[in-house]
């Protein structure tokens, strides 16, 4: 029986040969069901979502009080400023909306003039949402930002509710967001979240901004549930007391007719939360959910360490360059190829339970995001392409260079 060699040449080989398999699989347009199935699941898929929806106890995350949900359905801009007058007068802290006003409304004037004098009730603790448009690819910034119309603007703060994603057919999972974006003319423009946390609590958000990420993971505390949450029949009712906003967090946005409908949104997303981890039926959470969620992770302090790309990328060729080391070893050896697809299975099987094991501990313990999600596939498939390459590929190269040593 030969003895196993570290320093490999073929195994070598056999790990690039896995790379380019990977690579070209994930750039393929080719359209083979059981590869476009592998190609959604890589791109959507992250080892830390199987934490989020399957192990973690939802429970035991704290309600936030400090922050309020307030539901604007489809109210036009008239029905807006009632509720945020309602809200202004009982004293919350700062208010801010994941929604633009772009323009005036020719046809109903009275609300444009209603909703700015609300506006006024706050001043520069209401956060008006911006939009970047206009993304360059050459200096990766944006050109322009785009913002509510100028009443509105006049006496409140504002701040960008970007995803980060620049098509929507681009976005798949909302699991991070960017904590600023740059401009053609130098300006920055923070987060929604981040502008909002600022004005209720400088000393916690300027010790997240000290972290320096232009693009920060996000912690899901959860859904709605874990808010106080107000609906918009709920600010119709005039009997309703609400003395309990003050000094509080008010964001307003859409969540659709009622808090507990499925269906697909406009400004409805999927994220880790969601149960189903692959072939998803509906989106789980509205955007203004979200940002609740990153308002709540600045305040708390529950931000997330990301494991660096570079590291992520290393760590999965070192493994499979090992077990390219061992897999052409068994094929080598007469007395084990036979058993090639059980030891084989075995190891990825063992390896992939470590894994696994690892990511869910250091996520749910430390906070740091162990992105093992590369290693992960990197893992399940070496087995079946290390056989494909010893047996197929590298038998043809012995083959020709053999002949032309002839």
């Amino acid at each position: 029986m030969t003895k196993i060699k570290l320093l490999n040449r073929d195994a070598l080989l056999g790990t690039i040969f896995v790379f380019m398999f990977m690579g070209l699989l994930q750039a393929s347009n080719v359209q083979i069901e059981i590869l476009n199935v592998f190609e959604q699941v890589f791109e959507n898929f992250q080892l830390t979502d199987i934490y989020y929806s399957k192990l973690r106890d939802n429970s035991k995350e704290h309600f936030e009080k400090d922050i309020v949900l307030v539901n604007i359905g489809t109210l036009d801009r008239k029905g807006i400023a009632k509720q945020i007058a309602r809200l202004a007068a009982e004293k919350p802290k700062v208010m801010g909306i994941d929604a633009t006003f772009f323009g005036p409304r020719p046809k109903d004037p009275a609300g444009d003039f209603m909703l700015a004098q609300a506006l006024r009730m706050m001043g520069k603790s209401f956060v008006m949402a911006t939009s970047p448009d206009k993304w360059n690819p050459e200096t990766s910034k944006f050109d322009t930002l785009l913002t509510s119309y100028a009443p509105f603007m006049a006496t409140t703060d504002h701040a960008h509710v970007f995803t980060g994603v620049l098509t929507d057919e681009d976005f798949t999972t909302w699991r991070d967001f960017p904590v600023y974006v740059d401009f053609k003319n130098g300006e920055k423009e923070y987060a929604l979240a981040v502008k909002i946390a600022e004005k209720f609590n400088p000393e916690k958000t300027a010790k997240f901004l000290k972290r320096g990420n232009q693009v920060e993971p996000i912690y899901f505390k959860g859904n709605y549930d874990k808010f106080i949450k107000l609906d918009v029949n709920d600010l119709n009712d005039p009997d309703r007391d609400f003395s309990f906003v003050k000094d509080k967090i008010i964001l307003m946005g859409y969540m659709g007719d009622g808090y507990t409908d499925k269906h697909w949104d406009d400004d409805k997303f999927f994220t880790p939360l969601n149960s189903n981890l692959v072939g998803r039926g509906y989106p789980d959470m509205f955007g203004v959910v979200v940002h609740a969620n990153i308002i709540s992770m600045i305040l708390n302090e529950t931000y997330i360490d990301m494991m660096s790309d570079w590291v992520s990328y290393f760590l999965a060729f070192i493994v499979c360059y090992f077990n390219a080391v061992i897999f052409m070893w068994i094929v080598e050896n007469h007395k084990l190829a036979v058993w090639y697809n059980a030891i084989t299975k075995s190891i990825q099987l063992v390896e992939a339970l470590i894994i696994l094991s690892m990511t869910m501990l250091l996520f749910g313990s430390f906070s740091y995001h162990a992105n093992f999600t590369l290693l992960f596939f990197v893992i399940l498939l070496s087995g079946d392409l290390i056989e494909i390459f010893s047996e197929i590929l590298l038998r043809l190269f012995r083959g020709i260079r053999n002949r032309w040593k002839k």
